[in-house]
C-alpha cells in the first residue's frame, strides 16, 4: 500500500516545462522606428523590441528562426528586399545574444531597427539561482561606489532540472541551464501552450474546485495525490504545476537563449509553505522517480509571490554553478538587522488570473489601490510570508545525496574525480555580498555534459564587472566527505 502511494505521489512531481511559448515583439515607444523605404543599405540600426526573431533565410515560417536578439543589438542593414516580405536582410556587429558567426544570412523583421540607442533602466534588485546548491537569492544592487558590495534581501529554496533523464535523444535535456536572462513577463497562473499542465486556478473557475492543501491528517503523499488531475488531453497530470506566478524570462529559446526554463511556483497553497519543494527532497520519493523539473526552477509559492512583487519586467537573473563562500566569517556584521525574518503580508485574489503581469498578491498595494478582496468570491487565500533576509553558505557536503538539496553539488559535476584530482567547479560565489571570486562556470566537456550555458553573451566566458569581487580574504566552508 505505502509503494503504491509512494509511487502516485512521485507521479504529481515530476512536474514543470511547458511548450515553447512565443516571447513577444514590442518596440519601444521613445525608439525612432523608421519605415522599410526610409531604411539605408550600409547603415547600423539599434534594436527596438525586448527580444526579436533573427531568422535564416526571407520567410516567416517558424522553422527558421535561428535566435533571438535583444534591445539595443547593434545590425546593418545588407540588403531591404523587396516590399512583399516584412523582413529585411542584415549583418550582426554587435548582440548579446545571437554570435554572428553561426549564419551568413540572417533576416529580421523591418519594424524593430531604430536609429537611436535606447536607454536600458537598471533595475533596483537582481537574482542568482545558485544550480549547484539549489538556492535563489535576491540582492538590492549596490551603486554607492564602483566596487562595492550588494546586499541580500531574500534567499529561498528551489528545485532545478531533473539530471540523469533525457528525452530520448539527449540525457541532459532536461538540466537547468546557466546563464544571464531577464524577466521578460510575469504570468498570474500560468499554463503551459500544449495545457498539458492546467492552471493553479482559471478565470471563473470555483476556488472549492481547487485542490485541497498538499498536507493532510494521513500524510504528504496523500496531499500530493490530491494534485493529479485529468487535463485537456484526457491526461493525468500535475494540476496547478507552475504555481501561483510565473515569471518568463528573455532571452528565451534554445540558440542564444535559455531554453525556456522560467521561474515558477508550485502546486500546493501558502499554508502548505515549503512542503511541496521539501517533498521533493524525500529518498523515498527520488527512489521511485525522478522529482525535479523539466529544466525550469519551482519555489514556493509564497516565496514566488514575493518575487512577483519585488521584481519587474527588465530584472536580472543570473543562473550559475557554483561552490559558495562568504567575504566575512559568520554572523556576518552587514546582517545583524536582517537576522529576523520580515512579514510580508499577501492576499491572493483571482484578479488578474491568466494574465501577463497579472495583480501582485502584495496585501498593501492591493488595499491601495481600492481592490475588495472578499472570501469565497475573489479571495483564494491570505497569509504572512517570513522572508528569510540572512545568508546562509551552503557546503559541499557528499555525505548527503545530489536529490537531498543539502549537497552542494546537485548535477554531481565532481563525482567521477578521484581523491587529489582537484574539481571542476572554478572559482567561489560570496553569498553575502552578491559577487563572485575567479568564476566561471563548469566546463561542459569536463563533466560530461553536467552543466549547458544560454542567455546573453556577457556571462558566457566571463563574468560582469559588477559581479566581480574585489581584493581580500574570503571563507569558503570545509569540503564534507
Amino acid at each position: 500500500m505505502k509503494a503504491s502511494l509512494v509511487g502516485v505521489a512521485a507521479a504529481v512531481l515530476m512536474s514543470v516545462l511547458a511548450g515553447s511559448p512565443v516571447s513577444a515583439q514590442v518596440a519601444d515607444a521613445s525608439a525612432q522606428v523608421v519605415s522599410k523605404s526610409q531604411l539605408i543599405v550600409g547603415k547600423r540600426y539599434y534594436i527596438s523590441a525586448d527580444t526579436l526573431n533573427v531568422r535564416s533565410s526571407n520567410s516567416t515560417t517558424a522553422n527558421n528562426v535561428i535566435g533571438k536578439l535583444a534591445k539595443n543589438d547593434l545590425v546593418e542593414v545588407y540588403d531591404v528586399l523587396n516590399e512583399a516580405t516584412p523582413l529585411v536582410q542584415i549583418k550582426i556587429i554587435k548582440s548579446s545574444t545571437v554570435s554572428p558567426y553561426i549564419s551568413s544570412d540572417f533576416f529580421v523583421s523591418k519594424d524593430y531597427l531604430s536609429e537611436r540607442e535606447l536607454t536600458l533602466p537598471t533595475s533596483r534588485y537582481f537574482v542568482v539561482q545558485n544550480i549547484a546548491t539549489e538556492k535563489t537569492r535576491i540582492y538590492e544592487r549596490c551603486t554607492t561606489t564602483p566596487n562595492c558590495p550588494h546586499k541580500m534581501v531574500m534567499e529561498t529554496d528551489m528545485v532545478v532540472g531533473r539530471p540523469e533523464e533525457g528525452d530520448g535523444q539527449d540525457d541532459n535535456a532536461y538540466k537547468t541551464w546557466v546563464g544571464h536572462a531577464r524577466i521578460s513577463e510575469w504570468v498570474k497562473f500560468y499554463q503551459d501552450g500544449k495545457a498539458f499542465y492546467p492552471r493553479w486556478y482559471t478565470p471563473g473557475q470555483s476556488i472549492k474546485d481547487i485542490p485541497d492543501p498538499v498536507t493532510d491528517s494521513m500524510s504528504l503523499y496523500m496531499g500530493a495525490r490530491k494534485w493529479l488531475r485529468k487535463n485537456e488531453q484526457g491526461k493525468t497530470s500535475n494540476y496547478g504545476a507552475f504555481g501561483w506566478y510565473a515569471a518568463k524570462l528573455t532571452p528565451a529559446g534554445e540558440n542564444g537563449g535559455v531554453n525556456y526554463q522560467w521561474i515558477h511556483g508550485t502546486m500546493g497553497w501558502g499554508k502548505d509553505g515549503s512542503k511541496p519543494i521539501e517533498i521533493t527532497r524525500m529518498k523515498m520519493i527520488n527512489f521511485f522517480s525522478n522529482p525535479g523539473s523539466h529544466g525550469c526552477t519551482r519555489l514556493e509559492n509564497q516565496a514566488v509571490a514575493y518575487m512577483r512583487h519585488l521584481l519587474g519586467p527588465g530584472t536580472d537573473i543570473y543562473r550559475v554553478y557554483a561552490r559558495e563562500a562568504s567575504r566575512e566569517a559568520a554572523p556576518f556584521s552587514r546582517y545583524r538587522d536582517s537576522q529576523r525574518p520580515l512579514p510580508w503580508e499577501w492576499m491572493l485574489l483571482t484578479n488578474g488570473a491568466a494574465q501577463s503581469n497579472g495583480l501582485t498578491a502584495d496585501a498593501a498595494t492591493i488595499r491601495a489601490q481600492g481592490i475588495s478582496a472578499v472570501p469565497g468570491v475573489n479571495l483564494i487565500e491570505r497569509g504572512v510570508y517570513q522572508v528569510n533576509r540572512y545568508p546562509t553558505v551552503m557546503p559541499l557536503n557528499y555525505s548527503k545525496s545530489a536529490a537531498s538539496g543539502l549537497s552542494g553539488d546537485r548535477y554531481e559535476i565532481d563525482k567521477k574525480l578521484k581523491k587529489g584530482q582537484g574539481t571542476n567547479f572554478r572559482g567561489y560565489f560570496l553569498v553575502d555580498e552578491g559577487r563572485f571570486v575567479s568564476y566561471a562556470h563548469p566546463n561542459y566537456n569536463a563533466t560530461g555534459g553536467a552543466v549547458r550555458v544560454g542567455g546573453m553573451t556577457d556571462f558566457t566566458n566571463s563574468v560582469p564587472e559588477f559581479l566581480q569581487a574585489g581584493a581580500g580574504n574570503y571563507y569558503p566552508p570545509a569540503v564534507i566527505k
